[in-house]
């Protein structure tokens, strides 16, 4: 009975309930929709009561959860499952487990408040403190998308994500920079990581599914390791709700794997690249070397002429790490 008061909390947020309509619906007494609702409100919910009104869940409380998560998809959303969690180990390995055992559909959404073991590129930790960052991964299946641009989605991810906090806080428009490949930037502190993963088939040697991970720093503060690291909003006053922000980038990813090629994707990606035009110095088979970029290519890799003057195109499994001169 306390997830579905939930639901019907969240699916009609800001307006008021009547502890009398709650009680019939479960045909219990008003005393028992009382201590759902404190309840609640100890789960950290912020329920908000009036006399001869009812409950109501405030605008501005933000614990996710998966019919917060719901509410918020667009009506024709392309989302086909939503599992969320308030602790997990990480949401990529929770979604590879699903998609292993055959048990993950095209478009399987999983988020979660906290991971204990949060995962980035190339082995490295991902800091996933509870109730100020946003944790989510998606399935997708090669019978959806053809499987050779699977090396899109990382881009589209990274895009989707810019879109997303542009359309939910406008003031922020121009603000999302990308650092190629998958670094996103707001006043030049980092705010999320990317992490795609494929699922081999043993029978076939093909991909069976692909994994695509998002950590979002909302209204972190601290960060143990990442001297870089910030948030959407490090005053910690959040202008928008972890669900609505987990729901706009899934509609985004998901529409845009329907077509990972079409060029609006690639357009938005270079409209926001942080590294063009710049002097770098990229770390690639344990060398270093430097470059000035020139462009990102049709298909995402960094154009760059090299310090001995020649053209070459970096790929984003080939170089461990770039930075700015």
């Amino acid at each position: 009975m306390k997830q579905e008061i939930l639901n019907i909390l969240e699916s009609r947020r800001g307006e008021y309930i009547s502890g009398e309509e709650l009680a019939e619906n479960f045909m219990v007494s008003r005393a028992a929709i009382w201590k759902v609702i404190a309840s609640l409100r100890k789960d950290g919910h912020v329920i908000k009561s009036r006399t001869n009104k009812g409950y109501m869940l405030e605008n501005f409380s933000d614990v996710l959860t998966e019919q917060g998560i719901i509410s918020h998809l667009k009506q024709d959303t392309l989302i086909k499952q939503v599992i969320c969690f308030d602790e997990i180990d990480s949401t990529n390995n929770y979604a590879k487990r699903l998609a292993m055992s055959n048990q993950a559909l095209h478009g399987t959404l999983i988020a979660a408040n906290y991971q204990t073991s949060g995962r980035g590129r190339l082995g490295h930790s991902f800091e996933s403190p509870a109730g100020t960052g946003l944790y989510m991964s998606i399935v997708l299946k090669p019978e959806n998308i053809e499987a050779a641009k699977f090396q899109f989605i990382t881009i589209v991810d990274a895009v989707s994500v810019c879109l997303a906090i542009e359309s939910l806080c406008p003031e922020l428009m121009g603000e999302t920079k990308i650092k190629w490949v998958n670094d996103i930037l707001i006043h030049g502190k980092k705010i999320t990581g990317i992490l795609t993963e494929a699922i081999m088939s043993f029978e076939s040697g093909e991909i069976d599914s692909v994994v695509t991970g998002i950590g979002i720093n909302v209204t972190t503060k601290k960060f143990a390791g990442d001297y870089n690291a910030g948030s959407i909003f490090p005053d910690g006053s959040a202008k928008f709700s972890r669900n609505e922000l987990c729901a706009r980038v899934a509609d985004y990813i998901m529409d845009f794997a329907e077509d990972l090629t079409q060029p609006f994707i690639i357009q938005e990606y270079r409209k926001r690249s942080l590294l063009i035009n710049q002097d770098i110095t990229y770390m690639k088979d344990n060398e270093i070397f430097t470059g000035h970029v020139t462009g990102i290519s049709d298909d995402g890799g960094l154009e760059i002429i090299n310090q001995s003057g020649i053209k070459e195109t970096l790929r984003s499994g080939e170089v461990n790490t770039i930075r700015r001169q």
